[in-house]
């Protein structure tokens, strides 16, 4: 059944596939922003000053637009669901770890520290610095990307989460049933 049919407004489904791609979008304006600063525009440009603004709100609309569609049920990610979840929460189980470091307050502060410090890089310092720190900064930014990854197929494998299941995070493997589905015991 499609969200049109399900009584939700075009709008509605608009919103609902923007919320769907919103990581993507992010991912996108992570990329755009690392571009800026390695190859940026000409001072003083209606580009140079309309672009970051622009940044900005698609990253927040973005932002709010994932959040939201996390809260319901959407069509395009039941039917993107993998056949196996349970492996394939195991393949990307270190994903989901990291997901999961979110809850702790100081290793989010401490990323939070190093993400905002490595702006530093950019902003001058010793020549060395200003000539390494965009790249050493686009390399810390760029940690964004995995950390969306992460959120995203959290999001989805969920239920088969060894985290949330209370599997603790060690390593897990999935117990082969010694007779498939349908098979007659003897």
């Amino acid at each position: 059944m499609s969200h049109y049919a399900m009584g939700a407004s075009s709008g509605d489904m608009g919103a609902s596939r923007w919320g769907h791609h919103a990581p993507n979008v992010l991912i996108g304006v992570i990329v755009a922003c690392i571009v800026f600063v390695l190859r940026p525009l000409p001072p003083g440009s209606l580009a140079g000053l309309v672009a970051p603004a622009g940044l900005v709100a698609i990253l927040l609309s973005s932002w709010v637009a994932m959040r939201r569609h996390d809260r319901s049920l959407c069509e395009f990610c039941v039917a993107g669901m993998p056949i196996n979840p349970a492996e394939a929460a195991i393949r990307y189980r270190r994903r989901l770890a990291l997901a999961h470091l979110g809850s702790h307050r100081r290793i989010v502060g401490a990323y939070i520290v190093v993400l905002l410090g490595s702006n530093l890089l950019i902003l001058g310092g010793p020549p060395l610095l200003r000539l390494s720190g965009p790249y050493v900064w686009s390399g810390v930014q760029a940690t964004m990307i995995y950390l969306v990854l992460s959120y995203t197929t959290h999001r989805r494998l969920q239920p088969w989460c060894p985290q949330c299941a209370g599997g603790g995070g060690g390593d897990h493997t999935v117990e082969q049933d010694p007779e498939p589905s349908g098979s007659r015991s003897r």
